[in-house]
Order: C-alpha cells, then structure tokens, then sequence
C-alpha cells in the first residue's frame, strides 16, 4: 500500500478537497484549495495521495522543517476505515522524512480527538514535551477561527 502513493497531481485536487470535506478534515481558517496550493508551491512539502481503484483512499502531506519534518492532512476514506490506508499513509509520510534524512517526524492533533490520538499511539507517536504557540498574521483567518466551535 505505501507504493501506492505519490505526489498529488492537478487533476486530482478536486477529489482531495472532497475527501477532506467527507472526512471532516476541513476548518473555516484554512481553505483547502489554498492549503493545497501552498503545499504544493514549497519546494519542501509534498502532498501524497494514494487511490483504491476509483475512490481516493488517503492523503497525507508532509514538510521538511529543517531538522525535523511535520505531517498534516492525514486523512482516509470514510469508506475504507480500518482496511490500513491511514498506517500506509503514515508509512508514506516516514519514508518521505527518512529520504530526505530527518530522525524525527512531528504532528498536530487536537486535544479532544481521542480516536485519531489512539491512531498515533498505535504507531509508536507520542505526546511532545513542549508547547504550541501561534500568532495568527491573518486577521480574516484569525477571525474565521475564533468564530468556529471547534477552535480550541
């Protein structure tokens, strides 16, 4: 299943952002089209995707953070939960950090989402000894997320 994914090509970006939208991946602060562009316009990201004949079965994007590389946008098909394509996107993601020499990968979850947290646990993740501190330079973005009730 990890060789089945590859760099997201521009004809598949509206199956990406039906995806996201399906699996709930989306927030009003961050528009996907945009993110998907800003990932795909740095030369060290990439967003993976993988298919299950015709339905998209997973995407993950990853970044090089200088010593260390983040992923964002995991995510799997309603449809096919269970079947491995969130541990073969994470597979992906880890040989795209080895590749490019990390010994670390890092990842945001939020606090109240106990499933996707007991996901990462399952593969060896764990929670970091540090914070995350953010100041937003958008102020629409920042609006749209203190407007949201999933925000915090």
């Amino acid at each position: 299943m990890t060789d089945a994914f590859h760099p997201m090509r521009d004809d598949e970006a509206d199956a990406v952002v039906a995806l996201w939208e399906r699996a709930g991946m989306t927030r009003p602060w961050n528009p996907p089209l945009a993110d998907i562009a800003a990932i795909r316009a740095n030369p060290a990201s990439a967003l993976l995707v993988a298919w299950s004949g015709d339905t998209l079965a997973a995407t993950v994007a990853v970044e090089d953070g200088g010593h260390r590389a983040w992923v964002y946008y995991l995510c799997s098909a309603p449809e096919l939960r269970g079947a491995g394509w969130g541990r073969a996107a994470m597979a992906a993601a880890e040989a795209w950090a080895r590749a490019r020499g990390h010994t670390k990968l890092q990842l945001l979850v939020r606090r109240s989402n106990a499933t996707v947290r007991a996901f990462y646990d399952r593969l060896g993740y764990e929670e970091s000894a540090v914070i995350v501190l953010q100041k937003w330079l958008d102020p629409e973005r920042e609006r749209a997320f203190r407007e949201a009730p999933d925000a915090h």
